[in-house]
């Protein structure tokens, strides 16, 4: 009978792990962080990044102590609305906001499905600390003399005064053009004087398919505050940002504003194509406080319409006059550096990510009889550059076994195996084939222990294999998928079945976040044997 156990504990307690040394591992990822998302709204606090999605008819909220680990981390359904009431359906671009001790959610809704003249701004506050707690709707965000359409609302603190700035309407209904407004606020809940018109698409590139600003957001750096905006159609490769400068003391002054764009846009050229880039989040800073990253949805297809949307991040800078400098948007091929702060190195081994009870490993030594172990947990993420090594003793020889491998669905994303005659490495993609295999030229013997390491570079591409300290097999693989699932030790995933049940002894599992070098591999055998 298998065996399954599960970890018991957090990944929050990992950092306390030693690292390979600085020079020794490299630690890169791919986005997308999430493979399907819009208007990302992303808060940090006290060391946790927290993501809310409006998803079918619910709000959501997401919590991980990485920003690239995001995408993995299981959304909690935090309100669903009740029918019958004026903001029951067609929940759009949820904001979160953290002021003064409590959260706020800001959120476009309608009474009725389709009906989207009637989409106003409402807000809900959490009933507790915890923003994946209960939530209570507060009510309809407003001024009574200008109750119009209203989307995207976002609420900001600038000069100890709050304002919220949104996409409305310049009448009571109608398409286009979608402006941007302003106003002030007495607290969180409530507008304290009449919008203001703060721009309006008046340029060529806001308005080639259609003449739309929305999705505002508040980029403040030493008092300067400017608001990075979408423009165009959301649907089309023509979405974009711009961007409005605050020149002037006054936020509620149109004139103070001096409008700069495109500032981030789609393109073709030899390193790929960008698709549709808008709708982002408030500025999110890297764990350590050092940098500043752009969390924002991309189209992945040039066709219109708003299925194929991907949420996903990238560094950006700031100008001498403390403007946002977003660069060029990057392809979701390109790997970048983890956030500064996010682990990198040795991320668990075998007691953190067995956690199984002492009996179970001797003297260091996990022993399976055609057993696995479910960590419960995914170790490895695959959209970042990752190293597995491990000391493994094969009771026989003749049978295939896995060592390490990742669930991502119905088949596992990599295998460390054994094939019945060497060690091997083994990469399938989303369907679950496997177009890459890479096999050992070592054939090993039952009741002696080797050396095993596999290590996944995703900003080149490449995955090799180590046995006993060398490189025995090496092959590249661009295509790369957000396997979610658990890492199981002693056994593979295939058509939704365990297969390749491990036989033998095990131990040092070591799992890493970063490509580890050769040099650094041919340490830990050393050290090992």
């Amino acid at each position: 009978m298998f065996r399954r156990y599960f970890v018991a504990l957090l990944l929050g307690v990992i950092g306390l792990l030693p690292v390979a040394p600085a020079h020794a591992i490299e630690c890169v990822f791919k986005n997308p962080l999430l493979p399907q998302g819009q208007d990302p709204s992303v808060v940090y606090h006290d060391g946790y990044y927290y993501l809310v999605q409006s998803n079918a008819g619910h709000l959501t909220i997401a919590k991980s102590d990485t920003l690239t680990d995001l995408g993995d981390a299981e959304p909690v359904t935090v309100f669903t609305p009740p029918p019958g009431q004026p903001y029951s359906y067609d929940m759009w671009a949820p904001e979160l906001f953290y002021h003064e001790g409590e959260w706020y959610i800001y959120v476009a809704a309608t009474e009725a499905p389709g009906n989207n003249p009637t989409h106003r701004m409402y807000v809900l506050q959490a009933d507790s600390d915890d923003p994946q707690g209960t939530w209570t709707v507060k009510g309809k965000v407003y001024d009574p003399t200008t109750d119009k359409w209203a989307i995207d609302g976002v609420v900001f603190e600038y000069n100890d005064q709050l304002y919220m700035v949104w996409s409305g309407w310049p009448g009571d209904r109608g398409d286009f053009p979608q402006n941007l407004y302003i106003a002030p606020m007495s607290d969180p809940l409530t507008l304290s004087g009449e919008r203001v018109l703060l721009s309006e698409p008046d340029q060529p590139w806001e308005r080639s398919v259609a003449a739309i600003q929305e999705g505002p957001q508040a980029f403040i750096q030493d008092d300067q505050l400017s608001i990075v905006y979408s423009a165009d159609a959301s649907w089309s490769t023509a979405y974009k940002l711009g961007l409005l400068k605050l020149t002037g003391e006054n936020p509620l002054d149109a004139d103070a504003w001096q409008k700069v764009g495109p500032v981030f846009s789609g393109y073709t050229n030899a390193s790929g194509s960008v698709y549709g880039v808008g709708h982002n989040s408030n500025p999110v800073p890297s764990p350590d406080g050092s940098e500043s990253w752009l969390v924002y949805h991309t189209k992945t297809v040039p066709a219109d319409g708003w299925g194929d949307r991907a949420i996903v991040a990238q560094e950006f800078s700031w100008n001498p006059d403390d403007v946002p400098d977003f660069g060029q948007p990057l392809p979701l091929t390109a790997a970048q550096e983890i956030p500064s702060g996010e682990p990198c190195g040795l991320i668990g081994e075998t007691e953190t990510v067995l956690a199984v009870e002492a009996q179970d490993i001797a003297d260091g030594v996990l022993e399976l009889t055609n057993e696995f172990v479910d960590t419960g947990e995914n170790w490895v993420d695959t959209l970042s550059s990752y190293s597995v090594s491990a000391w493994v003793k094969l009771s026989d020889t003749d049978a295939p076994a896995a060592i390490v491998s990742q669930d991502g669905g119905l088949t596992s994303n990599f295998v460390l195996e054994y094939t019945g005659e060497t060690f091997a490495v083994t990469l399938f993609d989303a369907f679950g084939k496997a177009p890459v295999h890479a096999a050992g030229t070592l054939q090993p013997e039952a009741g002696q222990w080797y050396h095993l390491v596999l290590v996944r570079d995703v900003g080149t591409g490449e995955f090799a294999l180590y046995v006993n300290g060398e490189r025995q097999a090496e092959g590249v693989f661009t295509e790369d998928w957000d396997a979610r699932g658990s890492t199981i030790v002693g056994a593979a995933r295939q058509s939704a079945k365990r297969v390749n049940l491990l036989s033998g002894e095990m131990k040092a599992l070591q799992i890493y976040n970063g490509a580890l070098t050769d040099a650094e591999i041919s340490r830990l055998y050393n050290e090992g044997a």
